[in-house]
């Protein structure tokens, strides 16, 4: 591959991984305050929050060949 496509995959990976974990963040904290307007499903939006950052976090740190 060439070096330009290695650059771009790179920052690539980590733009999605510092989204992942910031949209897992964010539903995971709302669903904590606000737990009445998720109703029977808080237990799952948090998580799913839960596993949204644990992904970004694993996309941040490993690294591909």
């Amino acid at each position: 591959m060439s070096e330009g496509y290695e650059f771009i995959l790179t920052y690539a990976e980590r733009i999605i991984g510092v989204i992942l974990v910031l949209i897992g963040v964010a539903l995971t904290y709302n669903t904590y305050n606000n737990q009445s307007a998720a109703g029977w499903a808080a237990g799952y939006f948090t998580v799913i929050g839960i596993i949204l950052v644990f992904l970004g976090l694993l996309t941040l740190i490993v690294k591909l060949k």
